[in-house]
């Protein structure tokens, strides 16, 4: 554009204004600047191309003079309320406007925004042509189907999330999150898939839809993979692979769907998108939909993103559900021979460390408690060096003790427990480090395992089996009381009991613990002195 500096053609006070020059000077579009009272205070010299009028000539004229609209104030008034109601449903190619050019009638779309000087309100309208007026009609269109597209996919994310909040358990949830993804029939099928331990194969647990050629029949005659075969690498292997939503527009001519094309046109499929089912780096599935018109995902990708981290939060709540209250519970051994500070200072140390005590946070600071035997607690910190982002020496001998740690980023413990498992004992010695952990019995072991391998790629499922859970005459004493105390009065007992707070003579001050929870001591004893009330009123009350 070759518009002369704003110094030289624009009125005071817009000359000096550096969002003047930002709207009209740098602008790649043709520009119009609008007063608040309708006219025009300036235009870039390619508006030529839109309105066939020059650009000086236009200023102080009336914006609505430059439309050919039947009721002359009509184009101006639609431009000021996008302007004033950008959130609106008013979307800029709503503002599509008949104007006159030397080739006759054609449309133009304005994208209007809002700018202050001196607490003055001026529009700049930028404006894009299209000629003949029936590409600007279809881009309309576009936009308009686009928009569409969006609100019934925020429509879904909302039904989804009431839906999977109702679910009983996670066959449940992935079920309804299939059923509600293809009813009221955004889409012709959906399905859930499950990645197994034992192989790369996708095993579809869950699918709804109706349509041409039976969709569920499409599951009998594909395969999916997560290798890297050719069924591995479509859209739901890369979306297991990368966690990001995999769109494919047109199934007729995508380079690798082909494994599945004939299979998808034959059932009337035309274009299908891959939700992985993950968060905070656990990966549970993956939810594939389908659709009987191309570009059907165009411009969703974020929206069933949202989709498929409701469905992983609604799965992690149900594992953990079941974790607490299940009669029967998967016990797995994970072996960990490198990649792990603890390890590592074990092996030049000859020391054994156990876990003592776990108390998760929020805030991303899980605190270790980490018993120390054959050895001298601070020479595992010296080892360690400047790896924990938190470390001090508990109680300490020449021969053992116990040491408070906390990991910048997740530690094995914190990434155990994020995936839904509990861990029951962690042991490292000689360099290799033996976590056994429960977890749901319908848990998806292999989404666990990937879990830990992302940050330890050597990990091993060493075993597998089921238990009964054992009585607990306690248990629903301790739920109750959990209940009543809030997280941060939670946090500071565990902490205390943990940090040897209780104990005589106290191994931690008050003080100390205040630091490792990263609170000041007056708060730390009040959630403390509330929680012991609580405690103590359910045993005498």
């Amino acid at each position: 554009m070759t518009t002369p500096p704003p110094t030289d053609r624009a009125p005071d006070p817009l000359a000096d204004a550096s969002l003047y020059q930002s709207f009209v000077h740098d602008a790649s579009d043709p520009v119009v600047v609008i007063a608040p009272d309708g006219t025009v205070v300036d235009a870039s010299d390619d508006i030529g191309a839109v309105v066939d009028r020059d650009p000086a000539a236009l200023r102080g004229d009336p914006f609505a003079t430059v439309l050919t609209d039947a009721e002359p104030g009509e184009g101006y008034e639609r431009l000021r309320e996008r302007s004033d109601a950008p959130d609106a449903d008013v979307a800029w190619g709503d503002a599509s406007l008949p104007v006159r050019t030397e080739h006759g009638p054609t449309s133009v779309l304005f994208d209007v925004h809002a700018f202050e000087v001196d607490e003055t309100q001026y529009l700049a309208a930028t404006c894009r042509v299209s000629e003949p007026p029936a590409v600007a009609d279809r881009e309309l269109r576009r936009l308009r189907a686009e928009r569409e597209r969006v609100e019934r996919v925020d429509a879904l994310v909302r039904d989804v999330t009431r839906a999977t909040v109702d679910a009983d358990d996670r066959r449940a949830i992935e079920r309804v999150v299939c059923e509600r993804t293809t009813d009221p029939d955004p889409h012709a099928f959906a399905w859930f898939g499950r990645p197994r331990l034992a192989s790369s194969a996708v095993e579809p647990v869950a699918w709804a839809g109706s349509g041409p050629g039976s969709p569920e029949g499409y599951l009998d005659v594909v395969e999916v993979r997560t290798d890297d075969s050719a069924a591995g690498r479509g859209p739901a292997g890369r979306a297991l692979d990368t966690t990001d939503v995999t769109t494919v527009t047109d199934v007729r001519d995508a380079p690798r769907f082909g494994p599945w094309r004939e299979a998808a046109l034959d059932h009337g499929f035309r274009s299908t998108a891959a939700v992985p089912v993950a968060l905070d780096g656990t990966v549970y599935g993956v939810l594939c939909l389908y659709a009987t018109e191309t570009d059907a995902f165009d411009g969703v990708a974020d929206a069933l993103d949202d989709v498929g981290r409701i469905v992983a939060k609604a799965i992690r709540s149900s594992e953990q559900r079941t974790l607490l209250y299940a009669d029967t519970l998967l016990e797995l051994e994970l072996r960990v021979t490198s990649g792990a500070r603890l390890v590592e200072a074990t092996g030049d140390l000859g020391c054994t460390l156990s876990l003592e005590g776990f108390v998760p946070s929020g805030d991303g600071r899980s605190m270790l408690y980490v018993g120390v035997a054959d050895c001298a607690p601070a020479r595992v910190l010296d080892a360690l060096a400047d790896a924990p982002s938190h470390a001090r020496v508990v109680r300490g001998t020449g021969d053992g003790g116990l040491l408070e740690l906390s990991f910048e980023g997740d530690d094995i413990v914190s990434t155990l427990a994020a995936a839904g498992a509990r861990v029951d004992t962690a042991t490292v010695a000689g360099g290799e480090a033996r976590f056994v952990v429960q977890t749901a019995p319908d848990a998806d072991v292999r989404g666990l395992v990937d879990h830990v391998r992302r940050r330890y790629p050597d990990a091993d499922l060493v075993s597998k089996r089921e238990i009964e859970r054992q009585p607990e005459a306690t248990a629903s004493v301790r739920d109750d009381v959990r209940d009543r105390l809030t997280d941060r009065q939670h946090t500071a007992l565990r902490t205390a009991y943990h940090a040897g707070y209780l104990e005589w003579p106290r191994e931690s001050s008050g003080e100390a613990i205040a630091e490792t929870m990263d609170v000041s001591p007056p708060t730390f004893y009040q959630h403390f002195r509330a929680g012991e009330r609580t405690l103590f009123g359910a045993f005498f009350e």
